[in-house]
């Protein structure tokens, strides 16, 4: 029997949401954020969509007590959100529903269709996690993720809408060293370590790609090249794979920089 594939899962650890305006991280955010004003019923509308994507099926009782929220509220927003097809009904419960395709084109859709054939198949080649990475305000966001098979025994899988500060992770830094000179200063002159990242910054642009290992999550190495278009990175493209792993591809950031000009030639097909 083949055994079975273990998944290094990373995941944010749990935090104060509010504070960071995104998922936590083990460190401290490098300057307060101001928080606009939210509603209250959209935002628990949010969270009830986003924990049926992740759990389901799963019931209303049961999304009410994992998110500590009334009964009654979770009933009356999944009835909204069933009444707009955002989530479904099924035997067991909800799941998202057909909806959540017809709003997820428009996330970058030319991006994404110039992205995938080249990511699938550096997946398919290498057995390894490739993800694509846009820069969303301050924050890198990883928009699309892509695997292929069980080569491996433990594989690297982020969690869905993976985000983290530009300013960390080869994801974020091969983002932020190819934006202008004044938005990487505003960016990272609030930031303690600042004198680092502008010499880890001096060295992606050198390279022309970013590393990093164990820095957003132990045990996890990343990769990653920008997707340059007239000069400016429009996204990143990255491999995440386990640190015992990563010394045995020494040719992977040749590869990703390949990769991530094929992507730029596919985009300026697309817009000549």
């Amino acid at each position: 029997m083949r055994p079975q594939t273990r998944r290094l899962r990373v995941t944010p650890p749990e935090g104060d949401k509010e504070t960071w305006g995104g998922p936590a991280f083990p460190c401290e955010p490098p300057f307060n954020v101001a928080m606009p004003e939210i509603s209250k019923t959209a935002d628990q509308a949010l969270v009830i969509l986003e924990y049926v994507a992740e759990h389901g099926p799963v019931g209303t009782s049961d999304i009410a007590r994992q998110l500590k929220l009334h009964r009654t509220v979770v009933h009356r927003l999944l009835a909204t959100l069933h009444g707009r097809g955002f989530v479904r009904r099924v035997a067991d419960g909800f799941l998202p529903g057909f909806s959540l395709l017809r709003v997820a084109q428009y996330v970058e859709p030319e991006l994404v269709a110039a992205a995938r054939p080249v990511l699938e198949g550096l997946a398919r080649q290498h057995g390894e996690t490739f993800v694509l990475t846009i820069a969303s305000e301050d924050d890198a966001v990883q928009i699309g993720q892509w695997t292929a098979g069980d080569s491996h025994p433990m594989r690297v899988e982020l969690a869905r809408d993976f985000r983290h500060p530009l300013y960390l992770g080869a994801s974020g830094r091969s983002l932020l060293a190819f934006l202008p000179e004044d938005e990487i200063e505003r960016l990272i002159s609030r930031v303690d370590s600042a004198a680092m990242v502008r010499r880890q910054l001096a060295t992606v642009r050198r390279d022309g790609y970013a590393t990093s290992r164990n820095e957003l999550s132990n045990g996890v190495h990343g990769t990653s090249a920008p997707i340059l278009v007239n000069g400016l990175p429009v996204a990143s493209i990255g491999i995440v794979l386990p640190v015992v792993r990563a010394d045995a591809s020494p040719d992977l950031p040749k590869v990703l920089l390949k990769a991530a000009t094929q992507i730029a030639r596919n985009l300026k097909q697309t817009h000549p």
